[in-house]
């Protein structure tokens, strides 16, 4: 995990204390669980939709002498149906 995510769990965990507090006296207990899991997915969700496009935006890796550069194959391919 980069420090960049550790900053944003940290300040997601803040916000969603927060928000528990606050919510937790006008929402009845079996709705509470409920929406503290809503909420642990939503920023589980969250999370890797930030850590995929970081990993998507990192610079490619230097050409190594000797070899051949290869062109890299396209992410989405098209696929032929019958």
């Amino acid at each position: 995990m980069s420090r960049e995510t550790e900053r944003l769990v940290e300040v997601a965990a803040m916000i969603g204390q927060r928000l528990n507090t606050a919510v937790q006296d006008v929402v009845p207990a079996e709705a509470h669980a409920h929406l503290l899991n809503a909420q642990r997915e939503l920023l589980t969700a969250l999370f890797l939709i930030y850590e995929h496009q970081m990993g998507a935006r990192r610079p490619e890796p230097p050409a190594r002498k000797g070899r051949t550069s290869r062109k890299p194959r396209p992410r989405v391919q098209h696929i032929e149906i019958d």
